[in-house]
């Protein structure tokens, strides 16, 4: 297509169009729909990525997503995915954006108000995905020149979490002991809760993604009870209805792997469980 119809104005950089067959899709760049309205006309050419909504939650999720998120992120994320795509040779999945702009957005308001979640898996990532880390921190130095924050090595990491999660990797470990392991974990977390988690949501995605690392490092013996963090103590006096549900997860992961979760682990539970209720909520309101 030379040119996209918008049929809603987000805001300057992200604008709903359709596609040649009359599907809605999502169209993000640089002042794409500045000084514009509905009806007018985008230039293909202007358009950074183009991302297709599978149904109408799944739009409703995206719009409402993209509507909260400062442009100037959607702009670091998509500085960020260009030097993965150019070092690494390869083309990254679309969502990735979306996802890592609302990731760097949450990870600047928290070191603003003095809180930074670390990565307890920091090493490893280190360790098994050196070019990829070094790419996320040069993205590091990205978002501290775009909003003057600096970030610590941990965002990195968190960085290359996402890229792997867009390329659809895992850590190497058994697959069906991972599959068994989040399964589990879910099937607690919706049976305590009394709630369905939203399988479309980012959250989602990466509480996956959280529950495959720890899967792994358990399964090859890379997992310490050893790890003590105020995390846990933190969250759970803002959010005492999780206590319930985190120490559930950790009776289920001690009777049936084998092994004690930490403090540290259980404030990460903690935040993850807490992320996806919200999204539910939102999805709600929709």
């Amino acid at each position: 297509m030379n040119n996209y119809r918008i049929t809603k104005l987000i805001n300057n950089n992200v604008v709903f169009s359709q596609d040649e067959e009359q599907n809605e899709i999502i169209l993000f760049g640089k002042a794409i729909g500045f000084g514009k309205k509905s009806g007018d006309l985008v230039e293909a050419a202007q358009v950074l990525k183009v991302f297709a909504a599978a149904d109408p939650k799944e739009k409703n999720y995206l719009s409402n997503l993209v509507e909260d998120i400062n442009p100037i992120y959607i702009d670091i994320a998509s500085e960020i995915i260009s030097l993965f795509e150019s070092r690494l040779e390869v083309k990254v999945n679309d969502m990735m954006m979306i996802s890592l702009s609302d990731h760097i957005s949450n990870a600047v308001a928290n070191k603003k108000d003095g809180f930074e979640l670390p990565l307890d898996i920091i090493q490893e990532v280190k360790n098994i995905y050196p070019k990829e880390f070094m790419i996320a921190k040069a993205g590091l130095g990205i978002i501290e020149r775009e909003t003057e924050v600096l970030l610590s090595e941990d965002e990195a990491g968190y960085i290359v979490l996402h890229y792997i999660s867009s390329q659809g990797n895992t850590f190497r470990s058994d697959t069906k002991y991972r599959l068994l392991f989040q399964e589990r974990i879910i099937s607690d977390i919706e049976d305590y809760l009394n709630v369905k988690l939203d399988r479309s949501s980012l959250y989602y995605t990466r509480f996956l993604t959280h529950l495959s690392f720890l899967a792994a490092r358990i399964h090859d013996g890379n997992f310490s009870a050893e790890g003590n963090s105020s995390l846990y103590k933190i969250f759970i006096k803002e959010h005492p209805e999780l206590e319930g549900c985190v120490e559930k997860n950790v009776q289920t992961i001690a009777d049936e792997f084998h092994v004690v979760i930490n403090e540290e682990e259980k404030g990460y539970l903690a935040v993850h469980i807490n992320n996806m209720l919200k999204s539910i909520q939102r999805g709600d309101k929709q």
